[in-house]
């Protein structure tokens, strides 16, 4: 009899766009042959207003059981922003009480009622706030081997482990940002019986804030495959263009480091006047500068998305923040090279491992990059090889499920 697992994670839908989310769907599609999968998740499809969009109950999707929470509600931003910055403005005396060595003293000293009512109103309020999916685990995490909980950020995550640690698993998809700082995530990762991380550095990150070594863990990340899509098209058919561009893709918003990008990108073409696009592949949850030179295509098929990155030049990952950053890894298995943020360490990481891009950190550096991989004399077909062996070498399904199948394994087993 295989055994019945379930994944929790915020937003589940083909039409989701986001990394998290989208790892989740990837590894629970290839985990369904050996376990009785289910997934557990809100009705929202928006991460901003947590809006129900999906209609509430079960449904399938590539043969997968989901199991959709409502939320009946939408995030009162007014109340998040003043909370979040009490949070901040704590925080700020906590850094300066760490750095005299003072802070376990004052954080003992803290009314606990004080710091539950302010932990309890923030994650009511990043959401999304399904207390039917937390019901439901409390009622029936007794029929589930293991609990997969994704992304340590959300509501559904935060109290949903709590509810049977001994069969949790956490995959925290985490980075250096601020609410990894507010005091109830001590706690938090010390909980689960097993945490999956995507990088070493997400790993020595998570263990110098949270000394939670003891825990099981391993760096397990996803398998990366290219695809072979249903229907082979052109990108230059689709975007009725023959020249280079570089290609975003993923959530378009501030918070992806999309703003600098834009910035970037359009004083690049003022100075140098040269033919070139960025294309723009995913939801938009900012406002986009109107330009000739940037294509917006907003949410597309897979065979689409295929096409046009196959077609770039290269991929652009602006964000300061990435815990793996699938596209990233995506891109370098079609071989196709990337230019990425160098402040983001994971980001950094994936570019020197793999010599198959280059890194900016400010407009000098953005343009030196594309400047250097649009030079007639650079060697293309040596960056794609080497993005590819960088995939091939670190980024393989039978690897990533063995690691996947032992954590379910030991949890199972407790």
């Amino acid at each position: 009899m295989k055994k019945k697992i379930a994944f929790i994670v915020q937003r589940y839908g083909l039409e989701v766009n986001g990394g998290a989310e989208y790892h989740c769907r990837i590894v629970a599609e290839k985990l369904k042959n050996i376990y009785d999968v289910e997934i557990l998740t809100s009705c929202a499809k928006d991460y901003l207003s947590w809006a129900d969009e999906y209609t509430e109950g079960t449904e399938y999707i590539n043969n997968i059981k989901v199991l959709r929470f409502a939320t009946n509600t939408v995030r009162n931003w007014k109340k998040f922003t003043l909370i979040d910055r009490k949070l901040r403005k704590k925080r700020l005396y906590q850094k300066a009480l760490r750095f005299f060595g003072l802070l376990d003293a004052y954080e003992q000293r803290l009314p606990i009622k004080s710091i539950e009512k302010d932990s309890d109103e923030w994650i009511k309020q990043q959401g999304p706030y399904t207390p039917g999916l937390i019901k439901h685990l409390e009622e029936n995490h007794a029929e589930y081997d293991a609990l997969i909980f994704f992304t340590y950020l959300y509501y559904p995550t935060i109290y949903g482990i709590k509810i049977a640690p001994e069969k949790s698993i956490l995959i925290p998809t985490a980075h250096d940002e601020q609410p990894i700082y507010y005091p109830w995530f001590k706690l938090f990762f010390k909980t689960p019986a097993a945490i999956l991380y995507n990088t070493i550095s997400e790993k020595k990150f998570v263990n110098l804030m949270f000394n939670n070594q003891d825990i099981y863990s391993d760096v397990v990340a996803v398998g990366v495959e290219p695809l072979q899509p249903a229907i082979v098209l052109q990108a230059s058919d689709i975007l009725n263009y023959t020249g280079e561009y570089l290609i975003y893709i993923g959530r378009i918003d501030v918070a992806k480091g999309c703003k600098v990008l834009f910035d970037h990108f359009l004083k690049y073409k003022s100075s140098t006047g040269k033919n070139l696009k960025l294309v723009l592949v995913g939801l938009a949850f900012m406002e986009i500068p109107r330009h000739p030179d940037i294509v917006v295509m907003g949410f597309v098929d897979e065979d689409v998305k295929i096409a046009l990155l196959k077609g770039a030049t290269a991929l652009i990952i602006p964000s300061f923040y990435e815990s793996l950053s699938m596209v990233t890894l995506e891109s370098m298995a079609y071989g196709i090279p990337v230019i990425a943020n160098e402040q983001c360490e994971v980001l950094k990481d994936h570019i020197n491992n793999s010599k198959a891009g280059f890194l900016y950190h400010d407009f000098n550096t953005f343009q030196q990059a594309i400047n250097t991989l649009t030079n007639p004399g650079v060697d293309i077909t040596t960056l794609g090889q080497n993005a590819q062996k960088y995939v091939t070498e670190n980024y393989t399904w039978p690897v990533v499920i063995e690691k996947i199948n032992k954590a379910i394994n030991f949890v199972a087993g407790k």
